[in-house]
């Protein structure tokens, strides 16, 4: 069971939805690139998750699990490419003094290119799943698949047509399809040389 984005409205629990995700994505192949430096990675992915939450609960959802382990973040799909004063609301423009100027250009060269290719293959009315990470402490619970079907009936309240989701992790993509998803495109990004994955899965 998940609780509703709603639950997530003070700056503490943002802050400790945040820490779940720095601990789950610490190991991650692309946050190893854009953070190389094992021992301030996962203080550095805390600071960048922040902001990435509060642009969710304007734009899109939220989902988390009751013991806090397990956030979800998605964004409906005509917010992408996010627009300076997305940017600005949130406090993601603040990134960069946060996490330093050349893990923000990591960052931001892998992340735009794999934005254009989810765009190019986004029909309209579609809804993005943004980031799912659980806590290493809580794996294997199931909680990531109750995150992501509470995530999809609330996307489709929300009118959303389709749920497209993009991966840099292999062992990833089987969860997935499992799930329901179907790959739609695979490539890997020249600025990061990292494989991605990105996947579909229709909610009408």
């Amino acid at each position: 069971m998940t609780k509703p984005s709603d639950g997530l409205s003070t700056a503490l629990q943002q802050s400790a939805a945040a820490e779940a995700l720095g601990a789950a994505f610490c190991q991650d192949p692309f946050m190893s690139y854009v953070f190389p430096n094992a021992a301030a990675r996962e203080e550095n992915l805390k600071k960048l998750f922040e902001p990435v939450i509060r642009c969710t609960l304007c734009y899109g959802g939220v989902e988390f699990s009751p013991g806090g382990d397990g956030v979800l973040l998605w964004i409906a799909g005509e917010k992408l490419p996010l627009t300076l004063p997305m940017i600005v609301r949130s406090g993601l423009i603040w990134t960069p003094l946060k996490v330093g100027m050349p893990a923000f250009k990591r960052l931001q060269d892998h992340e735009a290119f794999c934005d254009r290719e989810v765009k190019k293959r986004a029909p309209d009315g579609f809804a993005y799943l943004w980031v799912v990470g659980i806590h290493p402490r809580s794996c294997g619970k199931g909680i990531g698949k109750q995150l992501i079907q509470a995530a999809l009936s609330a996307m489709r309240r929300c009118g959303h047509s389709v749920c497209l989701l993009r991966t840099d992790n292999q062992k990833n993509v089987p969860l997935y399809e499992h799930l329901g998803f179907t790959q739609v495109q695979t490539g890997r990004v020249p600025e990061s040389e990292i494989p991605y994955w990105v996947l579909s899965q229709t909610l009408i």
